[in-house]
């Protein structure tokens, strides 16, 4: 684990709440075939994407590199690939094969002045939210009491490891990035605005409920239940 903290001595807490979040993009071409891009925001700056079919990182931002080594980068890519990406498509697929309609995917953290910080991991489907990860505690709650999200929070809670994985992402490595980030691109934040707790709005394909981090609705492009 110690391999996705920080390569530097911690930098100082951001002047105000900031908020990193990773959104998942799923295209379905047809009823088994499903590809899966990321896009990473801190604030309503996009910092980084990934194409999941390598899940390799792409930095957009001249700063977006700062805080992990080249290493780090290659080794939180493979714990992207591993884990975030098979829980996202578990997820994808349950929902497809019952009918639920598109999943929306959001997780990330928040770090506030004061030094507290909070990690979610949410899944809405149709504009409802479905399932999340409780990162203080480490488990899975679904947030709907349908047979469908108690049997995904079953499925999801059966690996451990990945979720001790996925906990110390949300609750360490994503905070620790946030400071780096905020660091490294102060300049790119100022003109981009107020990067603090706020809804966000990309291109009118996403919605999120200011509150909590919790998905209203999401966007699926060439959805085909078949």
């Amino acid at each position: 684990m110690g391999i996705l903290g920080p390569s530097s001595p911690s930098p100082p807490l951001p002047p105000v709440s900031v908020t990193l979040r990773l959104l998942q993009i799923d295209v379905f071409h047809n009823a088994s075939s499903t590809d899966a891009e990321m896009r990473v925001l801190l604030g309503d700056l996009e910092t980084h994407s990934l194409n999941c079919s390598t899940c390799e990182i792409r930095f957009l931002q001249p700063w977006a590199q700062q805080g992990l080594t080249p290493k780090q980068w290659q080794d939180l890519e493979l714990v992207i690939h591993r884990s975030l990406f098979n829980f996202n498509r578990t997820v994808n697929r349950l929902a497809q094969q019952h009918g639920k309609g598109c999943p929306f995917v959001t997780l990330g953290c928040e770090l506030h002045p004061n030094g507290t910080s909070r990690g979610f991991y949410d899944v809405g489907v149709n504009r409802e939210d479905f399932i999340s990860f409780d990162a203080v505690a480490g488990k899975w709650v679904a947030r709907q009491g349908d047979k469908l999200a108690l049997y995904v929070r079953q499925r999801l809670s059966r690996n451990k490891g990945a979720a001790i994985t996925l906990q110390f992402l949300l609750r360490t490595t994503c905070v620790n990035e946030i400071k780096s980030f905020v660091q490294y691109g102060k300049e790119s934040l100022e003109r981009q605005g107020e990067a603090g707790h706020h809804s966000l709005r990309t291109a009118q394909q996403f919605r999120t409920g200011s509150e909590g981090g919790s998905v209203t609705t999401g966007n699926c492009r060439g959805q085909n239940w078949g």
